[in-house]
């Protein structure tokens, strides 16, 4: 399972690029719109935020105040990216879901990156702009992106490591773009194990649990890690129990997480630690 993520900016070069890399790799092309509409099956709707628009609009203030509303968000959203994942190869074309995957070593992470004055002179061109307002227009998305990525993930989503490879639309062209792309995701490096789909199986699992626990009355707000095994169906919780009412908070757990689909084991570990992937 190959899975290729692109993260897109002012222009349409990552459209661009996604449909010659779908034409050379065969690999089908997903939207955050498309994940979003498979992640309505976790209960995205019930965060709120999924029907906001990352360029138009501000995020949340008060970060502490919509915690679960952002856990939840990203929870659905993660398991809804990990379905599409495991059923086969994609190319991602998003702003800020190359983060949720992340913990699938085999996922390539682009970014497109280019100077404030070619992506202006792009806008002034395409789409009418004066120069001024392709400026004033760059400015803020940039900043509204930035807000969003540390609103919904607590970094900075220019940061150059975050990716594996940042190519400049300016100096490339998108067949030599493509071209890049497709002999790394074509690599050794590139390629899944069965341990890799293990993996990717497992993190699947444990955002599934997670949407479930931030989706229900009983669990929402419990400051809780989930740690699951896909192959045995064996889910360990582990957090600080209550000083009171330590039965119920066990409980509750799970009962909640009893009817999750592929889960037969629930442990609860109160005040221990998860281990490492």
């Amino acid at each position: 399972m190959g899975v290729i993520t692109i993260a897109r900016g002012t222009l349409g070069a990552a459209v661009k690029l996604s449909g010659r890399l779908a034409d050379t790799l065969g690999f089908p092309v997903v939207s955050r719109e498309e994940v979003y509409e498979a992640a309505k099956v976790y209960g995205i709707e019930d965060s709120g935020l999924g029907e906001l628009n990352f360029v138009d609009e501000r995020p949340p203030s008060f970060w502490n105040l919509h915690s679960d509303r952002r856990q939840q968000y990203l929870a659905c959203f993660q398991a809804a990216l990990m379905d599409l994942a495991l059923s086969g190869d994609l190319i991602y074309v998003g702003h800020l879901a190359h983060l949720l995957i992340a913990g699938y070593r085999r996922v390539l992470r682009v970014r497109l990156a280019a100077p404030d004055a070619y992506r202006a002179e792009t806008l002034v061109r395409e789409r009418g702009m004066t120069e001024a307002e392709a400026l004033a227009y760059i400015r803020k998305v940039d900043e509204r992106r930035l807000r969003w990525s540390q609103f919904l993930y607590g970094v900075d989503w220019r940061d150059p490591v975050l990716y594996d490879l940042v190519l400049n639309p300016e100096k490339l062209r998108v067949d030599t773009m493509a071209e890049a792309v497709a002999a790394i995701a074509r690599s050794a490096e590139m390629q899944a194990t069965p341990q890799d789909r293990q993996e990717l199986r497992n993190l699947r699992l444990e955002a599934v649990c997670r949407a479930v626990l931030l989706r229900s009355p009983r669990t929402r707000g419990l400051e809780v890690v989930v740690e699951a095994d896909a192959a045995s169906g064996h889910a360990r919780v582990f957090g600080a129990a209550p000083a009171m009412g330590a039965d119920t908070w066990d409980r509750d757990l799970r009962a909640t997480l009893r009817d999750v689909p592929g889960i037969s084991a629930i442990e609860v570990v109160p005040g221990g630690e998860p281990s490492a992937h």
